[in-house]
């Protein structure tokens, strides 16, 4: 009786100053080993009558909005929990979407099956093809959108979607079981959602600081708070953080402008869109864009204030993006330039706000409203929202598989969270995660895109690679296959895969196979079709392509000279009427450009046999000394059976699978 007395006030005080309940059906934060801590133990959480979902996602950005749509599309139910209802999709930076490698980026997600492209389309202010005069390698569309518009309609899709439920609140805290699988989401105020699978998605919001000169806020953005709790459970899991740095320019009054002073852009008179689905394709009326610069006075008084900007200052230590620079990057790293291009760009069609492309600035206040008008045209301008610098939490990616899922089971990564920057690649992992994530709940393999099948997949093997030490930004030059990860041929590459794993509607999947027997139909008559050599339209012909024709030639060989397009056939009257702007693009490029494709496509081949080498049973990869230390301790608790698989793992370079290859052929 003295006994159980005893152990029923010791369970009672248990339960009363540590919240210990029965083993079963609870959470439990569990504390990577390899760490030592105050407490080992922080509490659990009886899980009856707790709100559930298969997969949670945590942030409303880009990536956000991209993972929720493509769990919920699976049939996940899902639940996308962020600080802010009314800014979903929000474009903090640059209003716009696009440009170069970043427009490939968005057709992918567009034929897997994703939003970013609809939206966009949906949208657009202004838009252009950048790099027209170079190859279709570097060909990009690069559209200006309305920011509200944006949010708006990003918000309208996500609360009429099945499956899917948004909310407002801050998740602080990850919940996992004493496997380290994950069981479920705390957020800042106590509220327990439990789930099988999350997806952080967090942006800048984490631990996120806004400085302007020396003064500095806690915010993931102007105006909105950061998100707290979470680095520290990151930390406690034994995850590698650190601190990266990003920033805006200030935004100035359009009715100010001197426009008789500065250049005005214009839309291009072709329609260029970023869906494969025509339905998308709506006319809408366009705004200018504007062209201006620095001077030597605006040099003069950046250079004259650069202690007080928060990186040369000293007040700053995060590292920034090299591909964007601040205008004071730029003053100190190309010192030898006389002015530096200033686009002026509108945010909203019925705002009165412009963004100053290629100022972004840390400097205080009072500096900003000085610098800008140092500007020709922006003399009499009003700054109503001035730049700031700001720097967040991260993790390094390269903790990640290449299916964007982490060591804790469940818990998955994308966006900036990963080291990246841009909403282009926010959204590139964001529909990966969200597959992958619905494919984890269902107990089903993940998949892991290739470096020479996408931009995406890339984007991804860079990132779950290489040790990066300041925001990445997709280029085109990162990719060894470029002419064929190209915008166009987007469909082509990842529809199909969008459609096996349940993310490609019937409609859709239906106006794709139209599309591509249209395109081998005319490939095959293109082929066919020949100009002999005493033929009527010969002369017409020689007169259009301003050269003798000295033997008969298929209409596919007249195409692939540098001086003939598909267009020019009308003038032969023997051209397609059927086909529309894009799909005739499509054949151009694959016809003017053969002799490179087919290259590129003995490259991947030669890569692909590589992938499919086998690695021994009983390698030990411990005592291989040319692989990386990461590289050992992956493998040796992975055990991959080949290459391809031993690439998927998050941490094994390139070089890592090249010293494999050598001595698994041994």
């Amino acid at each position: 009786f003295i006994q159980d007395k005893l152990k029923i006030k010791f369970l009672f005080f248990m339960k009363l100053n540590f919240g210990i309940f029965q083993k079963s059906n609870c959470f439990i934060r569990k504390r990577a080993k390899s760490l030592s801590f105050k407490k080992n133990y922080v509490g659990s959480f009886r899980m009856s009558n707790k709100p559930y979902f298969d997969v949670v996602v945590i942030g409303g950005g880009h990536a956000g909005i991209e993972s929720a749509l493509a769990s919920a599309k699976r049939g996940a139910s899902t639940l996308l929990i962020t600080l802010n209802l009314d800014k979903i999709g929000w474009q903090p930076c640059n209003p716009s979407i696009g440009g170069p490698a970043k427009s490939t980026l968005v057709h992918e997600i567009d034929a897997l099956g994703g939003s970013m492209g609809k939206i966009a389309d949906r949208t657009f202010l202004h838009r252009r093809i950048l790099n027209k005069s170079k190859g279709p390698a570097v060909w990009a569309l690069r559209v200006q959108t309305d920011k509200k518009e944006y949010s708006e309609e990003s918000k309208k899709i996500l609360d009429n979607y099945p499956n899917l439920t948004i909310q407002e609140g801050m998740v602080s805290d990850i919940l996992i079981d004493k496997n380290f699988k994950l069981n479920g989401i705390k957020t800042y105020f106590g509220g327990i959602i439990s789930c099988k699978a999350a997806i952080v998605t967090t942006g800048t919001f984490l631990g996120g600081t806004i400085w302007i000169g020396s003064k500095k806020i806690s915010a993931g953005r102007a105006g909105e708070m950061a998100s707290i709790g979470l680095t520290q459970t990151f930390r406690d899991f034994d995850f590698k953080t650190s601190r990266l740095k990003t920033g805006t320019p200030p935004r100035i009054d359009s009715r100010l402008i001197n426009l008789e002073k500065i250049e005005k852009q214009k839309s291009d008179e072709t329609e260029n869109w970023f869906s494969f689905d025509r339905i998308e394709w709506n006319s809408r009326k366009v705004m200018d864009c504007f062209l201006t610069h620095t001077t030597s006075e605006t040099f003069a008084l950046i250079r004259k204030n650069l202690h007080l900007s928060p990186k040369y200052g000293g007040f700053m230590k995060s590292t920034g993006p090299r591909y964007c620079p601040s205008i004071e990057d730029k003053i100190v790293r190309f010192f030898d330039k006389k002015e530096h291009q200033i686009f002026l760009e509108p945010e909203g069609r019925i705002l009165n706000e412009i963004y100053v492309q290629g100022i972004s600035t840390g400097l205080p206040e009072n500096l900003q409203a000085e610098i800008i008008k140092t500007i020709p045209g922006l003399e009499n301008s009003k700054m109503v929202r001035p730049a700031y610098s700001v720097d967040y939490d991260y993790i390094f990616a390269s903790q990640l598989d290449k299916n964007l899922m982490s060591k804790v089971e469940g818990l998955f990564f994308a966006g900036q969270i990963c080291g990246t920057t841009g909403y282009e690649e926010a959204g590139a992992q964001g529909i990966l995660a969200g597959l992958n994530a619905s494919l984890f709940c269902e107990e089903k393999n993940m998949i892991c895109l290739s470096r020479e099948g996408s931009f995406i997949g890339n984007l991804i093997d860079d990132l779950c690679t290489k040790q990066l030490k300041e925001p990445y930004r997709v280029l085109t030059s990162r990719s060894e296959f470029r002419l064929l990860l190209r915008g166009d041929n987007a469909d082509f590459r990842l529809t199909p895969l969008g459609r096996k794993y349940g993310l490609i509607h019937d409609r859709k999947w239906i106006k794709f196979k139209d599309k591509i027997e249209k395109i081998e139909n005319e490939s095959r008559r293109l082929n066919k079709t020949f100009i002999k050599v005493n033929s009527k339209i010969l002369k017409i012909l020689e007169s259009e392509i301003r050269n003798i024709v000295k033997k008969e030639s298929s209409l596919a060989k007249l195409i692939g000279r540098p001086n003939f397009d598909y267009f020019q056939l009308s003038n032969l009257e023997l051209q397609n009427t059927s086909l529309n702007h894009e799909e005739i693009q499509r054949l151009e490029i694959e016809i003017k450009y053969l002799n490179y494709i087919e290259r590129q496509e003995l490259q991947i081949k030669n890569v692909d046999r590589i992938m499919n080498t086998k690695i021994k049973k009983n390698m030990n990869f411990m005592k291989i000394s040319q692989l990386s230390k990461e590289g050992r301790e992956k493998l040796t608790k992975r055990r991959p059976i080949d290459l391809r698989e031993a690439s998927k793992i998050g941490g094994i370079s390139a070089s890592d699978i090249q010293t494999l290859f050598l001595f698994a052929r041994q």
